[in-house]
């Protein structure tokens, strides 16, 4: 049967509807499955690519990671690590956020110094607001929303955030110019440098905007290049004294083919922490020449038509500052004895430092330390004034050579004759050279001295007949050790040398010493990166008794050290690790650390580190690891920008919060110097000036005067107020107007000129101090004396350490003690431990009604001290609470700064230290009448120390009457008028009482301005 035939036979026709439903399910069909198609497609690609929102970010890290170079490249293994762990903590903020459905993935860029500096980028699955994605991150930090936040310490305020856009994965990500840390933009908007290649001299942006004058222009006199034949520069205010926290850079440019030479009308800067540093070229380049700080550097040459000048202060001491003066010169007019003959009274002439040598020849004036080694002074002069140079102070831990240059000499018609002083003395004094050194590297010596030539300046002269250009080089090669080569009147004159009027020295065979310090860790040892770790002898075992071994620690100039300890076990107090910034002689104290870890890090402020590690005759433990870092301000805050104020902590604030009578740094330096007094006569009277963003305004008079004068002196730390009277004044402002707000605080409101020209004169009274309050009978002596009667020095303080008392301590103020820091050496970690019991008479009595307990909460050990020496032996402590005063507990006075107490003086001690040598401590005060003694008898008598200009000797030719052993830290007292001044604090001595041994002291006086400054 024909199917096809039978279906048409029994099929109906369609109608008009059903054609059109028919042909409408058909199109419904097709663009679901198209629909369905598409969008299984478009999942596909969101799933290989899709659209991705972008921001980018930094954030600082303040602790729990260091910063090192190594962090720079991307393929170490420090950076991979903590990149890993950032990138975790992160991840572990996102994931727990209100944006975790949206957020995809974070990438560590690269880090960068400052602290730690993260920069980063992050991914979301869909556009989020910068400040969204800022807050979400800042507060996921501050709730601990990540185990990473146990290591790291994030600063919240350094978090920012910049969106990149939205894009494609599969395509590039194109964003518009933002220049990532540490670039900054050129003014063109298109180009990134460097921050620090902005006004360094060398132009870098395509515009040169990097070099304008008006981003570059120092703050201290306005300028930036110089480019004249001669001119001038300064530091800020000068001749008033300049601000803290400050850098100011100029660029010096005259014309090629000269040099330029740069003197000082004034120079006073404080010593250490406010520098001029002047490099020779621009750029990053450029090469340090003289690094310069306290007085008197010299003229400095720059034998280059290019030079860098900086000035840097610190956060304390402002001086007066310096004004140069800079021209230009033509080297090839010197004649040959022009380039040689120098006596170092004014610098180093036209000698140049080789900067290839292992250190640098040192200008200095007066002895060498120690007195058994160097000249006394200098050869020209013949006195302490005088200035000759030397080779580096400092023990060192390996031989160094120091090389000095001549500029390069022309040969003469005739021979010529070089002559010099030289002085070796020292029982470890090694070689002098003297080398004539041609083109192509070649050289021939012709002066050679090694050994001992005993405390004088010798002599020594040098035919030169040379018939090519050549220079003449003064070598010194120095051992380990304190025995120092110096060098004076370097002359050359025409002819030959003719007989010399001078004997010949004497070579004082050498006679085999001890070494300075032991070496029972194989040292002392110099290290340098990549050499970083070191730890103590037989570690992990433990450590051996009376050992004392060091280490030097060196970085490249202008950059400093982080110290690490990985591991640190040591017996609590008797065993102690040093840390001292530098490694010379005036090298400055750091820090001790004693017991267990963990000890916090410890940054240099200089390229060298010196580490001591001391231990007892008696108990050992583990001892400990440590490695060390070095890069450029490690440790340090970044500097503020110009419109803010760096705290002493380190934070920024506006300048506008600067003394305006509210804290806002950490450590309240916003609210300290903000008033003086201002051209008195004393430092209790003069103009009142407060300081209004950084700058000092003179008060003007008006109706508030007296109780504005009362509010002064006691800002001051001085006494009442005795006199404020307004005074006609013509000279310059600025100046201010000081009105009483309603809450009592004062409103300063700068002016152009005061009413009717009228400023505030003032003088405050002397603050209380140095007063009996008891009346007193004649006392007798600490060893072998009698009990002192209640009340007899009130300022005298026992100090207990864990309840047991060690030493003594004076009171200067109702909340701080000045005391001995050998007596707090080792301790000094845990403040706490200590207690100083005020009022005391009889050390059985502690609960006796006049008697005061007082916790320490804060001990500051002068950087200076040296255990070693015994130099600078002087500490502050400060009490947790005031004390109020009473009969029985006042405070002693200060003695004016470098004030000189004559020989002879009969003056005070007191103490409840032993009352014989050997004997039991006493245990009612003691008291004793000793006489001053001069700085050179005492010398004499305890020719085992070097006493030097910081210490004061006292006591009997016969013995008898001495300090001894648990006095320590208490006082010298001298009496001046109605009045008794701290003179000294006890520091050490040989033994107790005995003939021809005085006890030796502080001499407070030289200290009087660190103490000020510490304590207000």
């Amino acid at each position: 049967m024909n199917l096809n035939k039978l279906v048409m036979k029994n099929s109906i026709p369609l109608n008009n509807y059903e054609i059109l439903f028919a042909v409408l399910f058909i199109i419904v069909m097709c663009v679901s499955t198209g629909l369905l198609t598409f969008l299984w497609l478009l999942n596909g690609t969101t799933e290989q690519g899709g659209n991705i929102h972008a921001a980018q970010g930094t954030f600082m890290i303040l602790s729990g990671a260091s910063f090192s170079l190594i962090l720079q490249d991307k393929s170490s293994t420090a950076f991979k690590s903590l990149a890993f762990d950032v990138q975790q903590m992160v991840d572990d903020i996102f994931q727990s956020s209100d944006v975790q459905n949206e957020y995809k993935r974070c990438d560590v860029l690269h880090f960068s110094n400052g602290s730690v500096i993260v920069v980063f980028s992050l991914f979301f699955v869909q556009w989020v607001s910068d400040e969204k994605i800022k807050n979400e991150l800042a507060l996921g930090i501050e709730g601990n929303k990540s185990v990473h936040l146990q290591t790291f310490i994030i600063d919240v305020n350094s978090i920012q955030v910049t969106g990149l856009g939205t894009y494609t994965t599969s395509t590039p990500l194109a964003t518009s110019v933002k220049c990532l840390p540490p670039e900054d933009l050129c003014a063109d908007g298109v180009n990134c440098i460097k921050k620090d290649e902005f006004c360094d001299g060398i132009p870098n942006c395509p515009d040169s905007s990097d070099e304008y004058k008006k981003i570059c222009a120092t703050s201290c006199d306005g300028k930036f290049i110089l480019m004249d034949s001669s001119g001038s520069f300064q530091s800020i205010h000068y001749p008033e004294p300049y601000i803290s926290n400050l850098v100011c850079r100029w660029i010096i440019h005259v014309n090629q083919g000269l040099s330029i030479k740069i003197n000082f009308t004034t120079f006073e800067t404080q010593q250490y922490a406010d520098t001029l540093s002047i490099y020779e070229g621009l750029g990053p380049r450029k090469i340090l020449r003289a690094f310069l700080w306290g007085s008197n550097p010299g003229t400095i040459h720059i034998f280059s038509n290019k030079a860098t000048v900086e000035f840097a202060t610190d956060y304390s001491e402002n001086y007066i500052g310096f004004n140069a003066i800079y021209t230009a010169f033509n080297t090839n007019e010197l004649s040959n004895n022009q380039k040689i003959n120098c006596s170092f009274e004014d610098g180093f002439c036209y000698w140049i430092q080789d900067l290839n040598d292992d250190e640098e020849w040192e200008r200095i004036n007066g002895p060498t330390f120690p007195i058994t080694s160097g000249p006394d002074f200098d050869h020209t002069t013949g006195n302490l004034s005088g200035y000759y140079i030397s080779t580096p102070r400092s023990l060192g831990g390996r031989p160094v050579r120091v090389r000095l240059l001549s500029l390069p000499l022309v040969p003469a018609s005739d021979m010529l004759c070089l002559i010099f002083w030289y002085h070796m003395f020292g029982a470890n004094v090694y070689r002098l050279s003297i080398n004539i050194t041609y083109d192509h590297d070649t050289e021939k010596t012709v002066f050679q001295k090694e050994g001992n030539y005993g405390n004088n300046w010798n002599y020594g002269q040098i035919t030169l007949n040379e018939t090519s250009n050549f220079k003449v080089a003064f070598d010194a090669i120095k051992r380990p050790g304190w025995d120092d080569i110096a060098i004076d009147d370097i002359g050359l004159t025409n002819g030959g040398c003719t007989e010399s009027p001078y004997p010949e020295p004497t070579l004082i065979p050498t006679v085999p010493t001890t070494p300075l310090l032991p070496t029972d860790c194989g040292g002392p040892f110099d290290l340098w990166e990549p050499n970083t770790t070191f730890a103590s002898m037989n570690y992990p075992n433990k450590y051996p008794n009376l050992a004392t071994c060091v280490w030097y620690l060196n970085a490249e100039r202008e950059r400093n050290i982080q110290l690490h300890f990985q591991y640190f076990d040591l017996e609590n107090i008797d065993d102690v690790v040093e840390i001292r910034d530098s490694g010379g002689a005036d090298s400055l104290f750091l820090a001790v650390y004693t017991g267990k870890s963990p000890v916090p890090d410890i940054f240099s402020t200089t390229h060298q580190m010196t580490v001591l590690f001391i231990t007892d005759k008696a108990g050992s433990k583990n001892g400990f690891v440590a490695n060390f870092t070095t890069g450029y301000h490690l440790g340090v805050a970044n500097p503020c920008s110009p419109k803010y104020y760096q705290c002493g902590s380190g934070e920024c604030i506006p300048l506008i919060y600067l003394c305006d009578q509210s804290q806002h740094c950490k450590d309240n330096s916003d609210e300290t110097d903000c008033v003086r007094l201002l051209n008195g006569s004393l430092s209790i009277n003069g103009l009142v000036q407060f300081k209004v963003e950084n700058k000092w305004y003179t008060a003007c008079a008006g109706y508030s005067t007296e109780q504005l004068a009362s509010s002064i002196c006691h800002w001051l730390g001085l006494g009442t107020m005795n006199t404020s009277s307004p005074l006609l004044f013509d000279g310059n402002g600025p100046f201010v107007n000081v009105t009483k707000a309603i809450n009592n605080s004062w409103i300063l409101t700068p002016t152009k000129q005061c009413l009717d020209n009228l400023v505030i004169h003032l003088q405050c009274n002397e603050k209380p101090c140095g007063k009996r309050l008891i009346i007193q009978k004649s006392g007798m002596k600490i060893v072998g004396g009698t009990n002192t009667q209640e009340g007899a020095w009130p300022w005298v303080v026992s100090l207990h350490f864990n309840s047991r008392p060690v030493c003594g301590a004076s009171l200067v103020s109702n909340e701080w003690l000045v005391s001995a820091a050998h007596c707090v050496y080792g301790r000094n970690l845990e403040p706490s431990q200590w207690k100083a019991v005020l009022g005391l008479h009889d050390s059985l009595n502690l609960s006796y009604p006049q008697t005061v307990s007082r916790e320490i909460d804060q001990i500051i050990i002068n950087p200076h001290y040296n255990k070693r020496t015994k130099n600078s032996d002087i500490a502050l402590m400060h009490l947790k609470f005031y004390i109020n005063y009473t009969d029985y507990i006042q405070p002693i006075c200060f003695p004016e700064k470098n004030k000189q107490f004559l020989p002879g003086t009969n003056c005070s001690i007191a103490g409840w230290g032993r009352t014989t040598n050997q004997g039991s401590v006493a245990s009612v005060l003691q008291e004793a009448e000793v006489p001053l003694i001069t700085q050179e008898k005492c010398q004499q008598h305890m020719p085992e120390y070097n006493i030097t200009e910081n210490m004061i000797c006292a006591g009997y030719d016969q013995g008898g009457i001495d300090s001894c052993q648990g006095d320590s830290g208490g006082p010298l007292m001298c009496p001046e008028k109605d009045k008794w001044l701290l003179a000294g604090v006890t520091s050490f001595g040989y033994q107790c009482a005995l003939p021809h041994r005085p006890g030796v002291y502080v001499k407070v006086s030289q200290f009087v301005d660190w103490i000020k400054r510490v304590i207000s």
